[in-house]
């Protein structure tokens, strides 16, 4: 009896685990211009071993960057954010940069690029709701 239940409560155990949905990479340019810092961004946060899934929008002046942190590195978020805000910081002064590791923030963001892949919305919708996620982001601090 002590056996099914331990294989019950480690069979339960696995499957919460597995249902960690990984997303992957999603990088949306909303001018041309900005290929160049999407690809840079992208490459520096594959090398971050830290860091499994990201959202990346550039757009004006803007960088959105959202990210999430591998399970055993999650006690060093804090550490994690100022290395990236550091980085994008120093590559990229003039522009303004929100980083977020929230999960709420990545799936706003993934949302967007899903709708902006589809041509759903023009060039002053997609900066709009850029700005309502950025918004949303400091009401969260």
């Amino acid at each position: 009896m002590k056996k099914m239940i331990l294989l019950t409560v480690c069979s339960v155990m696995l499957v919460g685990c597995a249902m960690v949905e990984q997303i992957g990479p999603v990088h949306v340019k909303i001018h041309d211009s900005e290929d160049g810092t999407i690809k840079e961004v992208a490459e520096h946060i594959e090398d971050t071993k830290e860091l499994y899934d990201s959202v990346v929008v550039a757009a004006d002046s803007t960088l959105v960057v959202s990210y999430k942190v591998k399970h055993l590195h999650r006690f060093q978020m804090k550490e994690i954010e100022k290395k990236m805000k550091i980085f994008l910081e120093e590559k990229y002064p003039d522009k303004e940069i929100v980083l977020s590791s929230d999960y709420k923030i990545f799936l706003e963001l993934y949302d967007f690029s899903d709708k902006w892949a589809a041509d759903s919305m023009n060039e002053k919708e997609a900066m709009d709701e850029i700005a309502k996620i950025i918004n949303l982001k400091k009401e969260m601090t």
